[in-house]
């Protein structure tokens, strides 16, 4: 038996992709969330009751949330309520469930402890956070929901010493055992490099945890270079689960990858960045640049009115690449980034191009990011952009953005006094952990502009960035909404991950201007497009999807010998 065997006494699921497409309008959008799991669990339970092929999907679905996502309160709830409709719960996490339902979930009057949580774990003040968390986590009845509560914040620390000696102040019991096994786990995948790592997941017990078990086992197996032992034990899961959106893709991108485009073709891009006082940050940047495979590629660099080093390193880079293949160009005021990257756009040595890989001042790029990003484009002739994968820039990695759609609903009329909420964006990963669910690539409606491969054909058909969302906030988005209305979507390319060493405008905006600046771009965004263009946008991105995970499945199930 294969290490990653998993005793999985669950009932096959029937070919239902027609009928989950016909009842769910956001079944396609992706499950790497426990909220959207349990809204699933929901609404198949709801269609279950007059289509009864539904059934055999709630087990599965039930177990993989409780295994993926012990600390949800709402995944504990459907696990209590299937298992009285015999969902077979080992006795261990059935006794899990039942604790969790009996812990009092945190409210208003823990508003201002959750405050100081906030406040604290941002402190660089270990000895402080494990001293707020002994006092909290030994609350009676809340002890659960705390460590819910702080559990995320305590992996993206990136003090493994610390998250563990969290785990340590916890009040383990004979019902809760399970839960530190599997917390414990999960810090390893987080913490470990893979081998060791995979040790601590292989040493939960298959009865409890074996579908969460097989497959961060074989993620960690595809860390440590040990691709085809992690494509069968990903296959076998993927025949108990072939409900699942992010599964389902990201096995066929193991079986099909898209190759990278040859060197030669690297000429066909300009690589293009803009910096405004951020000089060490940038000098990073250009030396994780010069480090990849760029090929033929020429760098155009905007130092966009900087008034700190920015120059002396531009000049630098200029000399270790060479005048001829970096370029610089200088204004004397910060004219915004949407300017910034028209200025861009508008050099002949630019216009010359296929395409226009533009990058951030503060990522880390991997050696062929370039070439695998010239490969998926060529793979989609008819894309406006090519995406990836963007996370932190520190272990563990946690997710900053993958693949946005658009809920496939019609905008709602903007009720008397509130602001209008019309471009509905779907973002699928949330800032969760880096699990590798999200390595799979397929058509969507956009992608982060934090490195991003764009068509010089789209600009032509859909123009540049919007000079209105100056100095930034959804210029990309506009752009690839626009570029979408032109038929030229966006794809994302998930297996390339780029890292990111500040987050998003919208993540840092803290201030009343800077909040307030954040809600005008959204304005503007919600009543740039009327009802009939968010609908189109809607329709084509929802179809879009749905082939795509049909091709997928059929595919799968043909070479995985799946029959119903």
């Amino acid at each position: 038996m294969n290490r990653l065997d998993f005793p999985a006494a669950l009932p096959p699921c029937p070919r239902l992709l027609p009928l989950l497409k016909d009842r769910f309008s956001g079944w396609q959008l992706g499950m790497g969330r426990a909220d959207t799991l349990v809204g699933l669990i929901e609404g198949v339970h709801r269609l279950a009751q007059d289509q009864p092929a539904c059934r055999p999907m709630l087990p599965g679905m039930a177990l993989w949330t409780m295994q993926s996502h012990p600390l949800s309160p709402g995944t504990a709830q459907w696990c209590a309520r299937l298992t009285a409709e015999n969902l077979a719960l080992s006795p261990h996490l059935a006794a899990l469930a039942a604790r969790m339902l009996l812990a009092m979930p945190l409210a208003d009057g823990d508003a201002e402890d959750m405050g100081t949580w906030y406040a604290v774990v941002r402190q660089d003040d270990h000895a402080l956070t494990l001293r707020f968390l002994s006092l909290v986590l030994g609350i009676p009845n809340k002890g659960l929901a705390w460590l819910a509560h702080c559990w995320q914040d305590l992996l993206f620390l990136g003090r493994p010493d610390v998250t563990r000696s969290a785990l340590d102040l916890f009040p383990w019991d004979e019902a809760t055992r399970p839960l530190q096994d599997r917390l414990m786990a999960e810090w390893a995948f987080h913490s470990l490099p893979p081998d060791e790592a995979l040790e601590s997941v292989l040493a939960l017990d298959p009865a409890d945890w074996g579908l969460w078990r097989t497959y961060a086992g074989a993620e960690l197996l595809l860390r440590a270079g040990r691709k085809g032992e992690a494509k069968g034990a990903l296959a076998q899961l993927w025949k108990t689960l072939p409900w699942h959106v992010n599964l389902t893709l990201k096995l066929h991108d193991l079986f099909h990858p898209a190759p990278p485009a040859d060197p030669a073709r690297t000429g066909e891009a300009a690589v293009l960045l803009y910096s405004w006082n951020k000089a060490d940050l940038l000098a990073d940047t250009l030396a994780s640049l010069e480090a990849s495979a760029l090929g033929d590629a020429p760098v155009f660099a905007l130092d966009n009115g900087s008034t700190d080093a920015t120059p002396d390193v531009l000049r630098a880079a200029r000399d270790r690449f060479g005048a001829d293949r970096f370029h610089v160009e200088t204004l004397p005021v910060n004219v915004g980034a949407p300017a910034a990257r028209n200025w861009l756009l508008s050099l002949a040595g630019v216009r010359a191009r296929r395409f226009a890989a533009f990058l951030d001042d503060d990522v880390v790029l991997p050696e062929n990011w370039l070439r695998r990003l010239l490969g998926v484009a060529g793979n989609n002739p008819g894309a406006g952009a090519v995406g990836c994968r963007i996370t932190a820039a520190a272990p563990p990695y946690g997710l900053q953005s993958a693949d946005y759609n658009l809920f496939p609903q019609q905008p709602k009329p903007t009720e008397p006094g509130m602001l209008p909420n019309r471009v509905l964006i779907c973002d699928n990963c949330a800032n969760s952990p880096d699990t590798g669910l999200f390595t799979y690539t397929r058509p969507c409606l956009s992608v982060s502009g934090c490195c991003h491969l764009v068509s010089l054909a789209a600009v032509e058909a859909a123009g540049g960035f919007d000079l209105r969302y100056t100095p930034s906030q959804f210029d990309d988005l506009d752009r690839d909404l626009r570029s979408a209305l032109a038929g030229m979507p966006a794809v994302y390319a998930g297996g390339l991950a780029v890292r990111h060493v500040q987050h998003s405008s919208l993540a840092k905006a803290r201030t009343t201007r800077q909040i307030g600046h954040v809600m005008g771009n959204k304005f503007k965004l919600d009543t740039k497009y009327s009802d009939e263009e968010l609908a189109a946008l809607a329709s084509d991105n929802r179809d879009r999807l749905w082939r795509d995970l049909d091709a997928k499945y059929r595919t799968l199930s043909d070479r995985l010998g799946l029959r119903f």
